[in-house]
C-alpha cells in the first residue's frame, strides 16, 4: 500500500517542476481519408479487448472460491471483493493482456485522431465503437463491485443514514446477505440519494434496479463528453473518453456512483466561464454527491479572468455543497461517512502510509487553491485527487478528471493512464509479489511513459 501511495505521491509532485497558466489550443485539420480505416481498426481492438475482457470478467464471477450457495440468488454475480482471487492467476494475466491491448489501440486512436476534425464517417466509427462497449457493460452477467447493491438497498429505507433494524423481503432479502441487519448506513451524499431513488422508482424488481443503476452511469458518463466539447477538446480527447475501457467498466459495468459527481463537475466548468451562476450549482451538486468533491466544484469558475468571480464561485460552490450536505444529511451523514472509513482502520493506522496519503491530499486540495487564486495548475496534480478518499480504489482515481480537463496539457496522459490503473488497483485480486510490482510500476510509470511519447505530439497552429 505504501508503494501505491508513494507512487502517486511522485508522479504528483512532478509537476512543480512546469507550473503554468491556460493553455492556447490548436487549431484541428481535416482527418486524411486514408487515416479514417486506421481510426476504425484502433477503434475495434479498443472495442473487442474490452469485449473479451468482460467475458474473463463473468468466467472469474463463475469459477471463484469459495462460491457461497446464496451467491446464485444474486442477479448479477459479484467477484467476492475479499480477494478470492490471486494476483498471478490466469484471470489475472488475462485482464491485464486485454488492458494492456485497450490502452495501445486507445493510444492509437488519439495518435491517429490527434489535431484532426472528426468528419461524419469518423464520428460514427468512435459513436460505434462506444455504443457497443456501453451495451457490452450494461447486459454483463457479473461485477467486480457490490456497490450497486448498497445503492438499491439505501434507496429502499426511509433514513439510508439510519437504516431500520428489519429485513428485506422477497428477492431484496439477499442485501441482507451483503450488508446485515440493519444495513449499513449510506456514505453518500443527498444529492445521490434523492437521484438514487428517482432512478429506481420505475422498477420493482432487484435485477431491473442495478440495470437502471448502470443506465444512470452510462447516461452520466455520456454527459462528459459534451461538457469536455464545450472546454474545447478536440475529438481526439472525446474519444479517450467515451471509448475509456476504465471509465466504463467502473461506471457502466459497476456502476460506482462517482460518475456524477464527476460529470457534474466537468459541468460547472464548461457552464463557469460562460454562465458563473450555473457553473457554480454544478459545483455545489457535485458536492452533494461526495463530500469530497466539495473541493472538486469549487474549480467550477476557475477559468474566469476575473480574481472575484474565482474566488466568490469557488466559496459559493463549497458553501452550496456544504449546505446542501447539512441541511439534508446532517450529522447523520458525517456519521455515516466515519463509519465507513473506519471500515479501512488497518491501512489508516500505519503511520507511514497515512503521511503519505494526508501529503497527497494535501498537494490535490493545493492545486486547487492554486488554480482558484491564480488561474495557474499543477500538471500531474489529477493523479493526487485519489487521495482525497479514505482508500485506494481503481474508481477513485477518475476523480482527477475535472482538474485534468482544467490543466489541460496532461488530459490525454491521465485518461490513458486509466484503464492500467484502475485494473491494478482493482480490489477483488489478493496481493501477490507480481501483483504488487506490476501495481507499483505502472502508478509511477503509466504517466511518465505517456506523457514522453506524447509530449512532442502538438503541432504548431
Amino acid at each position: 500500500m505504501i508503494a501505491v501511495v508513494i507512487g502517486f505521491l511522485a508522479v504528483a509532485l512532478i509537476g512543480t517542476l512546469a507550473l503554468h497558466g491556460p493553455e492556447r489550443a490548436v487549431d484541428p485539420r481535416p482527418m486524411r481519408r486514408v487515416e479514417l480505416p486506421k481510426l476504425a481498426l484502433a477503434v475495434a481492438v479498443v472495442t473487442a479487448a474490452f469485449l473479451v475482457q468482460l467475458g474473463f470478467v463473468s468466467a472469474a464471477a463463475r469459477s471463484q472460491i469459495p462460491f457461497p450457495a446464496w451467491f446464485r440468488a444474486l442477479p448479477l454475480l459479484p467477484i467476492d471483493d475479499r480477494g478470492p482471487l490471486y494476483g498471478h492467476a490466469p484471470f489475472w494475466t488475462a485482464g491485464a493482456l486485454c488492458t494492456l491491448l485497450e490502452t495501445l489501440a486507445l493510444y492509437a486512436v488519439y495518435r491517429i485522431g490527434a489535431d484532426r476534425q472528426f468528419g461524419r464517417r469518423a464520428r460514427a466509427v468512435v459513436c460505434c465503437g462506444a455504443g457497443a462497449m456501453l451495451l457490452a457493460a450494461w447486459l454483463a452477467p457479473a461485477l467486480t463491485s457490490f456497490d450497486m447493491y448498497a445503492y438499491a438497498g439505501s434507496a429502499h429505507v426511509p433514513d439510508p443514514y439510519h437504516p431500520p433494524a428489519r429485513a428485506f423481503a422477497g428477492e431484496f432479502a439477499v442485501l441482507n446477505r451483503l450488508y446485515g441487519i440493519p444495513i449499513f448506513p449510506s456514505p453518500y451524499g443527498p444529492v445521490w440519494l434523492a437521484l438514487a431513488r428517482v432512478a429506481l422508482a420505475p422498477f420493482a424488481g432487484l435485477d431491473a434496479q442495478l440495470h437502471a443503476l448502470r443506465l444512470l452511469g452510462a447516461l452520466c458518463l455520456i454527459a462528459c463528453v459534451p461538457a469536455l466539447r464545450m472546454l474545447r477538446f478536440g475529438a481526439a480527447e472525446l474519444a479517450l473518453v467515451a471509448l475509456n475501457p476504465g471509465l466504463i467498466a467502473d461506471f457502466v459495468l459497476d456502476g460506482h456512483n462517482d460518475v456524477v459527481a464527476i460529470a457534474l463537475a466537468l459541468w460547472a466548468l464548461a457552464l463557469g466561464r460562460r454562465l458563473p451562476a450555473a457553473g457554480v450549482l454544478c459545483g455545489a451538486l457535485a458536492g452533494g454527491v461526495k463530500l469530497p468533491f466539495l473541493a472538486i466544484g469549487a474549480l467550477a469558475t476557475a477559468g474566469a479572468k476575473a480574481a472575484p468571480v474565482r474566488l466568490g464561485g469557488a466559496l459559493l460552490a463549497i458553501a452550496g455543497g456544504a449546505g446542501i450536505s447539512a441541511l439534508l444529511g446532517g450529522r447523520d451523514y458525517l456519521q455515516a461517512i466515519a463509519t465507513t472509513s473506519r471500515l479501512y482502520g488497518a491501512a489508516l493506522r500505519d503511520p507511514l502510509v497515512n503521511g503519505a496519503h494526508l501529503a497527497l491530499a494535501l498537494l490535490a486540495l493545493a492545486a486547487v487553491a492554486l488554480a482558484v487564486s491564480t488561474r495557474r495548475s499543477w500538471p500531474t496534480a489529477s493523479f493526487a485527487f485519489v487521495a482525497l478518499a479514505a482508500a485506494f480504489f481503481g474508481w477513485y482515481v477518475a476523480w482527477g478528471l475535472p482538474y485534468a480537463a482544467y490543466e489541460r496539457r496532461w488530459f490525454a496522459v491521465f485518461a490513458l493512464s486509466l484503464p492500467p490503473l484502475t485494473f491494478l488497483l482493482a480490489t477483488f485480486y489478493a496481493g501477490s509479489v507480481l501483483l504488487s510490482l506490476s501495481l507499483t510500476l505502472a502508478v509511477i510509470f503509466c504517466p511518465l511513459a505517456t506523457y514522453l511519447v506524447l509530449r512532442r505530439r502538438r503541432r504548431p497552429a
